[in-house]
């Protein structure tokens, strides 16, 4: 079943305020604006990252989203360190959900 303009913005928002309250609740600053859609002839994948300043906390936000993403089915959830020239570093938490069209 392809996914309508109507549902893929509701899940548009609807990850994007759940992400957001997981990482208020760790108290970190950084907020997600949204999270990107790719539709193609086979299905819709969305598109999204987080960034994580606190080292202490990544373990804890990471096993949060991965357990957020649980239901969600072929999720693909991926981090790495960054350690850029003009400000703090931080770990950069994306993910990849895949809706197939059947």
């Amino acid at each position: 079943m392809e996914l309508t303009a109507e549902k893929r913005k509701e899940l548009q928002e609807k990850v994007t305020t759940d992400i957001n309250a997981i990482l208020e609740k760790h108290e970190l600053p950084y907020r997600m604006d949204g999270i990107s859609v790719m539709k193609t002839s086979k299905g819709t994948s969305f598109l999204g990252n987080i960034r994580v300043h606190d080292p202490y906390k990544v373990k804890d936000v990471r096993k949060e989203v991965e357990d957020y993403f649980e239901s969600y089915g072929n999720v693909t959830i991926t981090s790495r360190d960054v350690v850029p020239c003009c400000e703090l570093p931080y770990t950069y938490i994306t993910f990849h959900i895949d809706y197939f069209n059947e």
